[in-house]
């Protein structure tokens, strides 16, 4: 980790971080082949590049990326049975200031369970 540069700074060191804990085994956490150079990508690979590519290790695309944060979110929303601020609520869960959470809800098109 303290070997690559970070052009993306604090947001893309919190996706590996984030990465590394959804893979984690044992409660052990790994980083191996989380930095790469083609963390970078923002465009999707076409279904014919996808075929050509030979992926190393647990390398995910940036839709990869999102999805998991989709489901990473709705888990905590589900865990805290609907409640987003408060104690006990999802923003708490996922260690982050209610109004982050409701921020990242609405870029994602998460909606507020009723």
């Amino acid at each position: 980790l303290a070997r690559y540069s970070w052009p993306g700074n604090v947001r893309e060191l919190q996706n590996v971080i984030e990465r590394a804990v959804i893979n984690a085994n044992n409660g052990q956490l790994r980083f191996d082949g989380l930095v790469s150079p083609r963390m970078g990508a923002t465009q999707p690979l076409t279904n014919e590049a996808k075929a050509r590519a030979k992926p190393k290790g647990n390398i995910l695309s940036r839709s990869d990326l999102i999805q998991l944060e989709i489901e990473n979110l709705e888990g905590a929303i589900a865990a805290a049975d609907g409640k987003i601020y408060g104690p006990h609520g999802a923003a708490e869960l996922l260690g982050v200031r209610p109004t982050t959470l409701a921020s990242r809800m609405r870029k994602l098109g998460i909606n507020k369970p009723r």
